[in-house]
Order: C-alpha cells, then sequence, then structure tokens
C-alpha cells in the first residue's frame, strides 16, 4: 500500500481535461478511508488521478474502476494508468449511472468528480457500496453540495462537508507569492 499524493507534475495532462489537484486528491482518498485490498469507483475520472492514487493505495489485492463518459478523457486516463503500472483498474467508457452496471462487485468506497445526475448517480451508487461504506463528492458549487448533502441524509448516511482552500508557493525574483487555487467542497457519507 502507498499513500496518495503524487505531484500533479508527474501525470500526463491535457489541457481541456480537468485533474483533482494533489492535495485535494489526498484529502478525498482520506474522506474514503481506503486500504490495502479495497474495492473502490473513480466516477468521472478525468485524467485518472484519482484513479491512479486510489489504485496504488488499494494495491495488487484490491480494485479500482474508473468511470468517464468523454472520450478524450477515457483515453488520458489509459495513459496514466499505464504510466503508473497499475494492473488492477478497470476503465468504463460509459455514463453514470448507467455505467455502474458494469461494476461486478459490492465496493468499499466511490469517489464523485463529476456533479451532472447527482441525485441519480448517488442513488445507483448506494447499491454498489457495502455497508460501513463511503461515498465522496468533490464540488465547487454551493448547489452540489447542497444536493448532495440533501440525497445522502434522505438516504440513511452519516454525512459531513469541508471546504479546502490551498495555496501554492510560486518563486518570484524575490522570493515566494502564494497563489490561492479555487476553493472546493468535499462531502463525504458513510453507509449505514
Amino acid at each position: 500500500m502507498r499513500l496518495p499524493g503524487i505531484p500533479d507534475e508527474e501525470f500526463i495532462r491535457v489541457e481541456k481535461i480537468p485533474m483533482t489537484k494533489e492535495e485535494i486528491r489526498v484529502l478525498a482518498l482520506s474522506k474514503a478511508r481506503l486500504f490495502d485490498g479495497a474495492k473502490f469507483i473513480d466516477i468521472g475520472s478525468g485524467t485518472g488521478s484519482v484513479t491512479v492514487e486510489a489504485g496504488l493505495v488499494v494495491g495488487e489485492k484490491g480494485k479500482v474502476w474508473a468511470i468517464e463518459k468523454d472520450k478524450d478523457a477515457v483515453e488520458l486516463t489509459k495513459k496514466n494508468v499505464e504510466k503508473f503500472k497499475l494492473n488492477n483498474v478497470v476503465i468504463i467508457e460509459g455514463e453514470a449511472p448507467e455505467a455502474l452496471d458494469h461494476v461486478d462487485s459490492e465496493v468499499d468506497a466511490i469517489f464523485i468528480g463529476g456533479t451532472e445526475r447527482l441525485e441519480e448517480i448517488l442513488l445507483s451508487s448506494d447499491k454498489k457500496l457495502k455497508n460501513g461504506g463511503r461515498i465522496v463528492i468533490d464540488a465547487i458549487l454551493l448547489e452540489t453540495v447542497n444536493k448532495a448533502l440533501s440525497t445522502l441524509n434522505q438516504m440513511g448516511y452519516k454525512t459531513d462537508v469541508i471546504e479546502v482552500i490551498i495555496a501554492k508557493g510560486m518563486k518570484t525574483s524575490k522570493g515566494y507569492a502564494m497563489i490561492s487555487r479555487n476553493p472546493i467542497f468535499i462531502v463525504y457519507g458513510e453507509k449505514p
């Protein structure tokens, strides 16, 4: 098992495809409470950064399913999975919640990086999640946070939310300046 925290620069990138940034990945995966041998779904894999980090954390005994609807993002996820030499990842090209039908197992945790059809995705995710498992959602909009919390609470989940504001150092000719990144909300819920 390896702890998350791969620098963003190590991932193959394409400008138009979003990536969950390093510090957010670390926090989101900590809220997922992954472990060696865990099973995990990444919905809206984008670059595959969460997929790769999760694949390394769950190890060879674990399994990760990456779901992505955008063809270019699917290809990018594949490239990053190959770059990090992961054999425990299944990439599913398709749209959630329907693509969840291709996951052939109950899982320990689910990460949702996209927010379209969130309520439907949460309801379908619940069917794939083991009791005591966790759903983690990254969001930038308050409306998404509200919808996620409301839906998870209606489903009987124990929920919480954190807001994360990260500033990264940038070297200048006179020293370091801190450059803020957009604030991110991480909503998480534990299935009873």
